[in-house]
């Protein structure tokens, strides 16, 4: 209730004070401008809000370019391009893809600056130019050799500059070694390619030469400080040696339990996480490219998920920063199930319930109700269920009761999952969603499917997932990907979709955006999306029971929230 209070009181300042000004940027006064850009930086150095500073960015990106603020200009080009990468950090694929193009464009208009180098006297925005121009190489993802190559022909251009003399003696007071040594860094992001196998000799010899630019790097500033290599880089300098031949398989992941076992379990800096929530993903897909290796590791990648769990347990939530949600996606999708051991199953469950426990007790709520208005169902109108589970008749369906309690139960866990990928967005409660917000919001249907499509302990679920959105009328709702009249089980799908409705309307606690209603307000509402969002039988069949829903919610919420937190401890 009080962090409600808190959004609202927030949104009116928003819509009072900040929006007026940023769509009437062009006629703002330089006092109010000064004021932007300070706020702005203030948002990014503090990593305060993104979606904010992104917004104000681009006012900003705007009032300069229409004022010939040249160096203005520039600045802000960078700022809302390290927005737009920060949003793109937060989902995957999809409408990361718009973000990494913007980058793309507003890196490259900064960097072409160079071309007017002598005529900026600032060394600040000198700054800035060189900045994007090492940074235009963070908008190329992925392991394609087109994208590759054109990433590493941004780092080779880049480098070039910045070894260059005479940009040295023009501007000496730039961290010149800083400029370089992030741009090395950068580049030895690319081990991921050289692991496709389509990687060539330059390629390889470039990255390995990056590697052991930054190993030697932070060996001599471990010496100079008396403190341990990080483990990034680490990594980074035996998968150098591993890809140049100088290791072997077995004894590169040797050097990786080696670096894994020396990290704290209790150290909560960025190379903490990556050292106790990242090498396990990177460890299991190199083992997974050697069957025989596989099997003899099984033991050390179990100990290694079964830590891993307990870490993000054991993380402050201050601390739940852009690096562990990027590195437990890392591990989400890399994960190996053994079959009889440690299921991707239990393994998920745990990490909703110690990382997203509102969502964690939303799902066990969703379960419970979609058991129950199955059950009206089975005991009015089996027929309605016909076809599910393979099951093609009533009897067949009465006899298999428990297993589709089971199943409903399972997927009702289980269809939130693909809000683990977008764990940064859920942590957003001091404001509404902006437009792009809202946009990722809606991926989490598509990536939860993705996520429980991969693994046998979850891929009868992965349906669920895709459906749980999309309207009944088959034009409502979201994803456009699934299609009911395609779904044997879209009848189970369609009474979590009921539940679903119910519930997220109704949980105070759990609702990110704080739009909920009284039940009576939610059962006025599906019996406006009967026959459009929601299937028409299943509205009834909760109408029909609505005090044992009562009952459910008031009774299960804690229950669940308790369970959560057994399981958190």
């Amino acid at each position: 209730m009080e962090i409600e209070r808190c959004r609202e009181e927030n949104m009116r300042i928003l819509r009072e004070e900040l929006i007026p000004l940023l769509d009437n940027i062009l006629n703002a006064a330089p006092e109010e401008i000064e004021s932007l850009e300070e706020f702005a930086d203030v948002l990014m150095k503090n990593q305060l809000d993104n979606g904010l500073q992104y917004q104000i960015c681009n006012a900003l990106v705007a009032y300069a370019r229409v004022k010939n603020d040249r160096e203005l200009l520039i600045k802000e080009l960078y700022l809302t391009a390290m927005a737009a990468y920060n949003f793109q950090r937060m989902e995957a694929n999809g409408v990361a893809e718009k973000f990494r193009w913007k980058m793309r464009m507003l890196f490259g208009e900064a960097a072409g600056y160079i071309r007017y180098y002598d005529e900026i006297e600032s060394t600040e925005t000198r700054g800035y130019i060189h900045r994007a121009m090492g940074n235009l190489a963070l908008g190329y993802v992925g392991n394609t050799p087109e994208t590759v190559t054109k990433k590493m022909n941004v780092i080779r251009r880049s480098l070039q500059v910045l070894n260059d003399p005479v940009y040295h003696e023009k501007t000496p007071d730039l961290p010149w070694d800083l400029f370089i040594y992030k741009s090395h860094q950068e580049r030895t992001t690319l081990f991921s390619f050289l692991r496709s196998g389509e990687a060539t000799v330059q390629d390889i010899m470039e990255v390995m030469e990056s590697a052991q630019f930054v190993y030697d790097r932070q060996v001599r500033n471990a010496r100079e400080k008396g403190i341990p290599l990080q483990p990034q880089w680490e990594y980074a300098y035996y998968a150098a040696s591993y890809h140049g031949g100088i290791h072997t398989l077995e004894e590169f992941l040797q050097n990786l339990e080696k670096v894994y076992t020396s990290a704290s379990m209790t150290d909560y800096s960025q190379q903490g996480m990556y050292a106790n929530v990242y090498i396990p993903a990177v460890y299991a897909v190199y083992m997974s490219t050697d069957e025989k290796l596989s099997g003899k590791k099984k033991p050390v990648l179990l100990m290694m998920y079964r830590r891993l769990v307990q870490y993000v347990k054991q993380v402050p939530s201050s601390m739940c920063n852009d690096a562990l949600v990027f590195y437990i996606r890392g591990s989400l999708d890399t994960y190996v199930e053994y079959p009889g051991e440690y299921s991707f199953r239990d393994f998920i469950e745990e990490m909703v319930a110690c990382r997203q426990p509102e969502t964690y007790a939303h799902s066990l709520m969703v379960a419970r109700i979609s058991q129950a208005i199955m059950h009206r169902v089975l005991e009015r109108e089996p027929g309605r269920l016909l076809g599910v589970r393979g099951l093609d008749s009533e009897e067949a369906l009465l006899n298999s009761r428990e297993e589709l309690d089971s199943f409903l139960y399972e997927c009702g866990i289980l269809h939130d999952i693909g809000k683990m990928k977008l764990l940064n967005l859920y942590g957003i409660r001091n404001r509404s969603w902006i437009a792009e917000e809202e946009e990722m919001h809606r991926l989490h249907a598509v990536r939860g499917y993705e996520i429980l499509q991969r693994w046998p302990s979850t891929r009868d679920y992965a349906i669920a997932a895709l459906g749980h959105h999309r309207g009944y009328d088959g034009q409502s709702g979201y994803p456009r990907e699934y299609r009911r009249e395609d779904t044997a089980d879209a009848p189970l799908v369609d009474i979590l979709c009921v539940a679903d409705y119910i519930d997220r309307n109704n949980d105070v606690i759990g609702s990110y955006q704080g739009r909920v209603s009284s039940l009576d307000k939610v059962y006025e509402s599906i019996k406006k999306e009967r026959g459009v969002e929601l299937a028409p039988c299943f509205v009834d069949a909760a109408l029909e029971i609505k005090q044992e829903i009562r009952d459910i919610l008031e009774s299960g919420r804690e229950e669940a929230y308790r369970k959560a937190y057994a399981m958190y401890l």
